[in-house]
């Protein structure tokens, strides 16, 4: 994935606007797979609530992403979510 900071505010909020892809080792930001990734974007926002960090994930809506991206999303969301579970409680 290629993809730039839209906008990041720290410890609350960041949005990242896909750019492309990385095939074969290279970026393709005006290919087929590329074009597919246009006008979406990741809005993460963090909420503390009762010493706890609530992680709200914003994404294009369920029936603008394919299925095979969807699942590609959900298995990456579920290894990253864990990751970031384990360093926040370290």
């Amino acid at each position: 994935m290629v993809s730039k900071i839209k906008e990041s505010r720290l410890y609350e909020f960041i949005s990242i606007e896909p750019k492309g892809v990385v095939e074969d080792g290279k970026e393709n930001t005006t290919g087929e797979k590329a074009k597919e990734w246009a006008g979406s974007f990741e809005n993460y926002t963090l909420k503390e609530i009762d010493g706890k960090t609530e992680v709200i994930v914003d994404l294009p809506a369920p029936e603008e992403i394919d299925e095979e991206l969807k699942q590609y999303l959900l298995d990456a969301w579920t290894k990253s979510l864990q990751i970031l579970k384990e360093l926040a409680e370290k």
